[in-house]
This record gives structure tokens, C-alpha cells and sequence, in this order.
């Protein structure tokens, strides 16, 4: 990761690649999201979330006052990075309506994963 480079707006090379919440075309900055390009925070209150290993931590992001012209809608979005006892990583999601009204809001996210392989050609 030291070749990582964070320039926003562009999203960072590397780690949990997070599409949240896809909105606009393919292709466009917003389908993909503003969730990778924030900086994300321990979870320091988490709720349950079912896990076998005990090497985890507990991530959570918060609306800004930056994505709210485009997003106006309150959320919470928890993430758990787990490493299981075969070193498999493990991701659990969890995304929460936090509107003071309630109402309710429609969404889509994904994991936008890289493959390495070896030959395209199969």
C-alpha cells in the first residue's frame, strides 16, 4: 500500500474497493459511489455482527456535509474486516436509514473486486 495514492477526488488504488451508493451511469464517478474515496472510522459502538474469527475490526462511515447536494439522505454503513483462521478475508456490510423523519430511501452498493489471472484467454 505505500504506492497507494490518495488525491481526491479520485478514488485510491488498492483495499476494499466499496460502491456506495451507486447512482448515474455507468462508468461515472457517481456510479460508483463516494464511499471509497471517504475516510472511514473505527466503529467504537458495533452492533453484532456473527463472526468466527477474532481477528476483525469494525468500520463505519457517516455522511458529510460534502456529499449531501448529491446524497441527502442520513445512513449509516458498518464494515467489518474479518481475517479468518485460513487467511480468508471477510467483509460484512451493513447499511442503516439514519433520517431523523424515517422515510424510507432506495440504494444499490457493491464490491467492486480485481482479480489477478493469469491468461484472459479461459
Amino acid at each position: 500500500m505505500r504506492k497507494a495514492i490518495y488525491k481526491p477526488p479520485k478514488a485510491i488504488r488498492g483495499g476494499i474497493p466499496i460502491c456506495f451508493p451507486q447512482f448515474g451511469s455507468h462508468g461515472s464517478l457517481e456510479h460508483h459511489g463516494f464511499a471509497r474515496n471517504r475516510f472511514w472510522s473505527n466503529d467504537t459502538d458495533p452492533p453484532p455482527f456473527p463472526t468466527n474469527s477474532k481477528s476483525f475490526i469494525d468500520l463505519i462511515l457517516k455522511p458529510s456535509e460534502e456529499d449531501m447536494p448529491k446524497w441527502p439522505h442520513s445512513y449509516e454503513f458498518r464494515l467489518r474486516v474479518a481475517l479468518g483462521t485460513g487467511g480468508d478475508l471477510m467483509l460484512t456490510s451493513r447499511i442503516r436509514n439514519a433520517n431523523a423523519d424515517g422515510k424510507p430511501f432506495t440504494f444499490t452498493f457493491a464490491y467492486h473486486t480485481y482479480f489477478s489471472v493469469l491468461d484472459i484467454g479461459y
